[in-house]
Parts: structure tokens; C-alpha cells; sequence
């Protein structure tokens, strides 16, 4: 039984909901049709796992799956006809479908087929010929081979062409050679008799020209939506047939798909078939235009349905990109990762709460993250192993003690499909706050060409960019969110930020390259400060250890101010600076903070220590490592403490801290 993968309800809703809307040509109003469904999220999100899922739920009624990944770059006719091939098979209490249109084109245009060029007469002779089929007496034997070969393909591995293919479904036993022949005739019957219509079909199979090979592409993909229109028609069926496409965005998957719609919108008939299909990158799905990194729209799970697919359809419709559907895999929840990891639980609590706040959600990572964390078990001083935990080994490695580091493999893992160039510009842009702000202040200059022209767009439509978490008690383990938004005069501008697992595993890639920190760090604060974001030139501070200048900023405007939230907004935007040294997993995080203040701020620890220990205490709560446990957080006790402190120390009284102190108890 395939996995049933966490969060993807309102998907599982859509599928049965497109499922059912049978498109069998007996009713007049047909509307739009389905449209193409395509799953998107970044790499680990889970697009195969669903697909799988997916395929399970509707194993009772025809269904094929191909990935365009794993197997040998396939023409359209050729993935036309594995899927064929899949969705012909037997069912319980289904009639299988039949394909004879289909069967009858590639078997023309099997490559060992050579028909005479030069004479037509000749030509049509050999094809009569050919088609009375195999008199070789170990021709089941063939067969058989045949089907391991096709079956090795159909699970994505490399078999030689299509000519086995037309052998295998070239006469299925529920469908005698004479139908094939008749019914496969009568169609490719035009302007051209049948058999002159098949000649030529089989001379241009055989050509180089481009525009030969897409006819030939044309036809049978034709042939393989008019067999299934015709079988819907003769036989009543209470679903539509689904085509399940893995990685459309390697070589080939857009070829098909793209041939697909534009067969759909040429016929304008309905046809029975779901195509839901999986991607990384949107870059590669024509889907309808929306502002935004991505420049594609894209739906979450919770809002996607036939009927708002309907409604966004623009009237009239530009182009073809109204048939694509995208609708984007969400993050696992705190629950659903507690569901994950509840092997470990009950003896390390810690772990599924630590890996969720890691990963904000990422599936594959949580997997990761929580099968290195069950080696922890029945450890000493789990809380400094789990501190630990990227450095620990990768759960791939086949010695626990040894092998590639968790954190090494993951961001190998997230950015396959980069450049070493792309990879290198992406560590030094994560030091951003804000992505726009890394290529707006020049930080991929230094880089080549293609890296400079090229990584923005790669890292918005392989979906690694996000909406801004708010920064306030919430996301330094306290409790409330959101409570702070729009109460500052000049906010920050809030758009998109890097996923904030991946900025974290780049961040520690950046860290050991401390030049290229404090490079970095620098170029940034000078672009803020000449753009006149002083919130930004302190937060660059703080990650250059400029802690004076922080403490300065924030006791004067305590002063100043006279709205305690527009204080604590400033306070938050400014702690969320990264850290060159996140965690010591040896020393908890109670600990470091006192000497960490006393070390890189001894004067403003001096003269203002509650506000440079509440500074230092939220800059180190901002990772959830110096956090555990998770169910009374470390460094809340001294956060709690300290902005009591300055609620009876500020003038006039600030009853603002104090409710904010309340959020850490």
C-alpha cells in the first residue's frame, strides 16, 4: 500500500472532484473540460509521494504513471504510448480500454518498418504485408520478453524503442487484430486512402526534419486521445482515466504536455482524461500570469477546486495557459510532524518540535532531520546531542559514525540543480533579510554572466523564496504572533525572504568563510544606510557584531518613543540578524549569554545590562536550537526577566513590557 502522504487534503479533494467529472461527449454542456494539474514545490516537498498516493486511490480505474526524470528521454507518441500501454490494463468489474488508432501508428511507425519511398504500390504491398504479423514460430516468446522490457520501462528503466511497445498492445486479447485494422483504417482514412495516409505517416517517422518528427508526434497523440474519446463514448464509465507525470520540468515532460493542450483546444472536445503532473521548477509550467517571484499562479491546497480553476479562466482566454492548474504542496504543521516522529517522542521529546522549527515544515528534511535525531535516543546530555544535530552523520551514511555531515547533504540535496557559480552567489546573498535586496545592493557581481542574470529567477521559480515570518514573541519561543504587524511608521518592506531552512544551512556555509561574512555583511549595511533603511543598517550591525551600536539605537528610542509595540518592533526586526556562531552545542544557550554580551559589548553591558542581556537573549532565541527545551524554552526565563526590568526602569512607566514579558512566562 503506497504511503499517504501528510497535509494534502484539499489535493486528495480536487483529484476526486476532477475524477468524476466524466467527459464522455453524452452531455451538451462540457464547460472548460479538466484542467492540467500540476503539483509544485521545491525539491523534498513531496510531488512524488503524493503522486504515488494518488495513483493508490485511483488504482481501481485506469491510471498510468511516467516520470520524465528517471527514464530515457521519451518523443510524445512514445510516452503516448507506455501510457497507453498502462491504462489498457485489466481492472476488476472495469472493461479494459482499447487503442486501436494508436496501435495501429506505432506500428508504422516502428523503426525496423521500411517501407519503399520510391514506389507506393511497393510501399502499401510491404505494409499489407507487415501487418498480417509475425510467422516466426517463437513469436510468444518474443512477446514475453517484450512485456519484462516494457514493464522495466514503466518503472523507469531505459529499454530499447518503441517497436515493442506496438508489439505488445498491438493486439491485446480483448481486441481482435480485425478491430485494430478497422476501426485504426477508418480513421487515418482522409484526403488519402488509408494505406497511403499509413505510408506516408511511416516515411515521415523516418526523417530528420523537425517538422516531420512533430507531424508524426501530432498524429499519434491524436490517435491516442480519439481511441479514448471512442471508448468513453461506446461504454459508460464512472470515472476519468488519470495520467500520473512525474518531473514534467525534465527533458520531455513539456513536450508531451504542451502537445496535449494544444490537441485539447484544437478538437474542442472534452476528453476523458486527468493529467496531474508534478514539478520543481515553474519556470517550466506555462500556467496563467500572476505578479509575484514565481510569475505563475499558484493555489494552496486549501483553495484549489475545479471551480476556482474555472473562475480565474480569463474571457476571452490569450493563450493556452488557462488549461494548467498549479497548486502548490504546503510545509508539514507542528502536529503532522509530531505524527512523524512519534517513534521518538515519548524518549526524545524534543525531537519532532526542534525539527519542525528547523525546517519550518520542509518535508523531506523533517525525515531527515528525524532519523538522525532517533540515533539520539538513550544517549547522554541528549539536549547537546540534539544542538547538535546537522553536524551529526547523514541518515544516508551506512556508518552512523561516519560519513557526509547532515546539514553537507541536505544543502546538496536542496540545490541539485544549481551551478557551482549559482551555489557560490546564493551563500553570500543569503545574508539578506530580503532576496531583492542581495541583487539590489550588488552582491552578485562579482559572479559570472549567466550566475548574475540567472540566479534570482532560479531561486523564485524552483519556489525556495517565501513570505516573511513575523518577528515578534511567537518566533523567539513566546507566545502570540502577529501582533506587531503595521504598527511601525516605516516597516519593513516585506517582500519575499529565502526559505528559512535553506538560509539556514547556507548561513552556516557563509559562517566558515569569516572574510566573506563581514564582506558581505558590510557591502550590505553601507547599501542600506545610503537607501535610508537605518532598521536594516543595525541589523547588519548586529551580525557584525556591532552589538554597541544596537544597544545605543534601542535606548535612545525607548526614550523617545511613546508606543511601547513601535519600540518592540524595532527590537524584533533588529534581533532577527543571524549569528555567525548560532549554537555551542557543548554550552546551553543561558550559559553564552552573558559572556557572549560581556565579550562583544562590555561597555553597553556596563552601563545598560538588562537591555544588552534582553538584545543578546532574543538575537540567540531567534534559532530554535538555543530554544529546548521546547515545552519551556531556555533563555524565556531571562527575556521575561529583563523586560521587566526595563518596564520599571523606563520613564514614564512602560506597561507595554510588562505585557510583553508576559509572553515568555
Amino acid at each position: 500500500m503506497a504511503e499517504r502522504p501528510l497535509g494534502i487534503q484539499g489535493i486528495e479533494a480536487l483529484y476526486e472532484e476532477c475524477r468524476t467529472r466524466v467527459q464522455d461527449g453524452r452531455t451538451a454542456d462540457t464547460g472548460r473540460g479538466l484542467p492540467a494539474i500540476v503539483l509544485v514545490g521545491p525539491r523534498g516537498s513531496g510531488k512524488t509521494t503524493t503522486l504515488n498516493w494518488l495513483g493508490y486511490l485511483g488504482s481501481r480505474r485506469p491510471h498510468a504513471y511516467f516520470d520524465f526524470g528517471s527514464a530515457a528521454p521519451r518523443r510524445p507518441h512514445e510516452v503516448a504510448g507506455r501510457l497507453a500501454y498502462g491504462l489498457s490494463h485489466r481492472f476488476p468489474r472495469q472493461t479494459p480500454l482499447v487503442f486501436p488508432r494508436l496501435t495501429l501508428g506505432l506500428f508504422v511507425v516502428a523503426p525496423e518498418l521500411s517501407l519503399d519511398a520510391t514506389d507506393p504500390e511497393r510501399a502499401k504491398k510491404q505494409l499489407r504485408q507487415a501487418l498480417r504479423g509475425p510467422q516466426e514460430p517463437n513469436a510468444a516468446g518474443d512477446r514475453v520478453a517484450a512485456v519484462a522490457g516494457l514493464l522495466q520501462d514503466l518503472n523507469l528503466v531505459r529499454i530499447p524503442g518503441v517497436s515493442l511497445l506496438a508489439s505488445l498492445i498491438r493486439q491485446p486479447p480483448s481486441m481482435p487484430l480485425r478491430v485494430t485494422r478497422h476501426t485504426g483504417f477508418a480513421w487515418y482514412a482522409g484526403p488519402l486512402a488509408a494505406l497511403d495516409a499509413l505510408v506516408e505517416l511511416n516515411q515521415l517517422s523516418k526523417s530528420e526534419e523537425p517538422a516531420d518528427r512533430a507531424a508524426v508526434d501530432r498524429r499519434l497523440c491524436e490517435a491516442f486521445l480519439a481511441d479514448l474519446r471512442s471508448e468513453y463514448a461506446r461504454r459508460q464509465r464512472d470515472r476519468n482515466c488519470v495520467v500520473l507525470l512525474d518531473n514534467i520540468d525534465a527533458p520531455g515532460g513539456r513536450e508531451f504536455l504542451d502537445l496535449l493542450m494544444e490537441l485539447r483546444d484544437a478538437s474542442g472536445e472534452p476528453d476523458p482524461l486527468l493529467a496531474v503532473a508534478a514539478a520543481a521548477n515553474v519556470g517550466r509550467v506555462p500556467a496563467m500570469f500572476a505578479t509575484g517571484p514565481a510569475g505563475v499562479r499558484v493555489r494552496a491546497p486549501e483553495q484549489a477546486g475545479h471551480a476556482d480553476w474555472v473562475r480565474a479562466i480569463p474571457d476571452p482566454p490569450p493563450n493556452r495557459s488557462w488549461r494548467w492548474y498549479c497548486v502548490q504542496l504546503r510545509g508539514l504543521t507542528a502536529g503532522e510532524t509530531a505524527q512523524l516522529g512519534t517513534n521518538i517522542a515519548g524518549r526524545l521529546p524534543e525531537a519532532p518540535l526542534l525539527a519542525h522549527q528547523l525546517t519550518g515544515g520542509h518535508p523531506w528534511s523533517i525525515r531527515q532531520l528525524l532519523t538522525a535525531s532517533a540515533r539520539l535516543v538513550g544517549r547522554d546530555e541528549p539536549e547537546t546531542l540534539l544542538r547538535a544535530v546537522l553536524s551529526s552523520t547523514a541518515p544516508s551514511a551506512e556508518d552512523a559514525d561516519e560519513g557526509p555531515l547532515l546539514e553537507e547533504e541536505a544543502r546538496q540535496y536542496l540545490l541539485r540543480d544549481l551551478t557551482d557559480d549559482q551555489h557560490r552567489a546564493l551563500v553570500e546573498c543569503c545574508a539578506a533579510r530580503e532576496f531583492d535586496a542581495a541583487c539590489d545592493a550588488g552582491l552578485l557581481d562579482r559572479f559570472q554572466l549567466h550566475t548574475r542574470d540567472s540566479l534570482a529567477r532560479v531561486v523564485a521559480t524552483r519556489l525556495w523564496l517565501t513570505d516573511p515570518v513575523p518577528q515578534d514573541a511567537e518566533a523567539r519561543g513566546g507566545r502570540g504572533s502577529g501582533y506587531l504587524e503595521r504598527v511601525h511608521p516605516h516597516p519593513l518592506r516585506g517582500s519575499s525572504v529565502l526559505h528559512p531552512w535553506l538560509r539556514l544551512l547556507l548561513l552556516q556555509e557563509l559562517a566558515a568563510l569569516p572574510d566573506r561574512w563581514d564582506a558581505v555583511h558590510g557591502k550590505l549595511r553601507t547599501w542600506h544606510a545610503h537607501h535610508g533603511h537605518p532598521l536594516e543598517v543595525l541589523y547588519h550591525s548586529l551580525a557584525l557584531h556591532r552589538v554597541d551600536d544596537v544597544i545605543e539605537h534601542l535606548a535612545r528610542r525607548l526614550v523617545e518613543l511613546s508606543d511601547t509595540d513601535i519600540w518592540l518592533y524595532e527590537l524584533y526586526t533588529i534581533t532577527a540578524a543571524p549569528l555567525r556562531v548560532p549554537v555551542v552545542p557543548e554550552q546551553s544557550a543561558t550559559l553564552r549569554l552573558e559572556q557572549l554580551a560581556a565579550d562583544l559589548a562590555p561597555r553597553s553591558f556596563a552601563e545598560h545590562t538588562p537591555l544588552t542581556l534582553l538584545v543578546v537573549g532574543l538575537w540567540l532565541a531567534s534559532d530554535p536550537r538555543n530554544r529546548l527545551p521546547g515545552a519551556n524554552p531556555e533563555l524565556n526565563r531571562t527575556i521575561n526577566a529583563m523586560l521587566q526590568d526595563l518596564a520599571m526602569r523606563s520613564v514614564p512607566r512602560r506597561i507595554g513590557l510588562m505585557h510583553e514579558a508576559a509572553k515568555y512566562v
